[in-house]
């Protein structure tokens, strides 16, 4: 039978997964960068190597067709996993434990697949390299790594590990190389801890949530065998909501911080301590499940670092002031005014510009209203007479009635006819998206 160590030599580790860094040097001696992912990296994993096998079918066992014949197929050469497009958003509940022994990339559709472990065995044991992309594991069972135990490398995208129960959901070996990226770890029931991690191993969570995890925390060292130490890097992450009794991290040795990062405790070290109010594990679009945030929480728009990243868990594009976390806020409030076509100018000059405004979430801000008029002076030159205003409003889901009095300056007065107006949002919070609106208006005076 061969070892880990026979294998590693038969396969180089010039392989990579979605576009990273090359998973490096030897077995022994995992790289570890320091670095933020590269911009593209979850755009696709690439494959290993020449070898791509097909899953076709939803079976758990060995037929042809099933994901762990397609396992096998690939047992002699590493390679890539994927899935026929008809699978989109489907369970695969195996049989047994998927057992890989080369290096292995597993590339779900775009919609998603799901590897259940039945709530029967641990779901993937990866004894060397392993990637996965647009992937849900789920219903793992056992000891350490009920999900996922990665004896050397792993590197998870876009993909979301939820309700596994065991010592731990993702379990990294002594060596291991950890990368978990734009992806949600979710109500695992773990004893120990979501991510465990042995001395030696690298942990890098780049726009990762980990979110709700009991009894034990997100974050914690395993067997501790050895002196090496541990890097784990956290870079516009959220930690929050973890431990029964809470806590988030059950030590910060060896972490490393690089942009915004977000819990709910003090247990994670140097983050942002907030609660980032995050909604309940749904489907909120992408190829599985997220935790989103309102528009009211620490994570929206306080990202840095955000050119690493384009887009969040679900492939929604991320902006310049990006989100904490694997989900990117786009649910912005958006506004509808509109000007009644007539305005009435009273006995003292003053003209009163009215309209409706309506939201798609209740939003106070301020509207700002101006009326032009051109007129022809005797001269015959023509000057644009106008006035300004803006006014607080109250927006909700259902049309509002507003209205500005608007008043001319230096002895100016409207004159009875056609004349322009626009409504203009002004002061609005940052989950509003900005709106405006001209239009025509015919001016009357009121009866004296």
């Amino acid at each position: 039978m061969r070892t880990v160590a026979s294998r590693a030599r038969r396969w180089p580790l010039a392989f990579s997964l979605l576009g990273l860094v090359a998973l490096g040097a030897c077995v022994d001696e995992p790289a570890a960068p320091r670095n933020p992912a590269t911009p593209d990296h979850q755009a696709s994993v690439q494959g290993l190597g020449d070898v791509t096998v097909t899953v076709t079918n939803t079976s758990g066992g060995t037929e042809v067709g099933s994901l762990r014949w397609a396992a096998n197929q690939l047992a002699a050469s590493g390679g890539t996993i994927v899935f026929d497009p008809s699978l989109a958003g489907d369970t695969i509940t195996l049989d047994a434990e998927l057992d890989l022994w080369v290096p292995l990339s597993i590339r779900g559709p775009e919609k998603g697949i799901t590897i259940s472990g039945n709530s029967q065995h641990r779901v993937i044991y990866a004894r060397y390299f392993l990637g996965l992309a647009n992937v849900t594991i789920t219903k793992g069972t056992g000891g350490a790594g009920a999900a996922i135990y990665a004896v050397n490398s792993l590197t998870i995208a876009n993909s979301t590990v939820q309700d596994n129960s065991g010592r731990s959901a993702i379990f990294a070996g002594e060596h291991a190389y950890v990368r978990i990226v734009n992806s949600t770890i979710s109500r695992n029931n773990v004893f120990a801890a979501a991510i465990e991690y042995m001395n030696g191993a690298t942990v890098n969570l780049h726009y990762t949530t980990i979110a709700y995890n009991a009894p034990a925390p997100a974050l914690a060292n395993g067997y501790n065998v050895t002196d090496r130490p541990t890097l784990v890097t956290l870079h516009n992450s959220i930690i929050s909501n973890n431990g029964s009794p809470q806590r988030n991290c059950l030590t910060t040795i060896g972490f490393e911080y690089l942009g915004t990062n977000i819990s709910n405790d003090w247990s994670c070290g140097q983050l942002t301590v907030a609660d980032p109010q995050l909604m309940p594990l749904a489907n909120n679009g992408g190829p599985n499940m997220t935790h989103a945030i309102p528009h009211m929480s620490p994570a929206l728009n306080t990202g840095t670092w955000c050119w690493t990243d384009n887009t969040d868990q679900r492939y929604v594009p991320r902006d310049a002031k990006c989100d904490v976390g694997a989900f990117e806020f786009n649910d912005w409030t958006k506004v509808n005014i509109t000007i009644d076509p007539n305005a009435k100018v009273d006995a003292t000059g003053r003209a009163l510009l009215t309209g409706t405004i309506k939201c798609t979430r209740n939003d106070s801000f301020r509207l700002a209203v101006e009326l032009h008029q051109d007129q022809k002076r005797v001269d015959g030159t023509v000057v644009d007479v106008h006035s300004a205003s803006d006014i607080p409003v109250a927006c909700t889901t259902s049309a509002q009635a507003w209205s500005a009095v608007m008043v001319l300056s230096d002895g100016a007065t409207f004159q009875r006819g056609g004349a322009r107006a626009t409504a203009q949002t002004f002061d609005t919070p940052e989950w509003v998206t900005p709106a405006g609106v001209a239009s025509g208006v015919k001016i009357s005076f009121t009866r004296r």
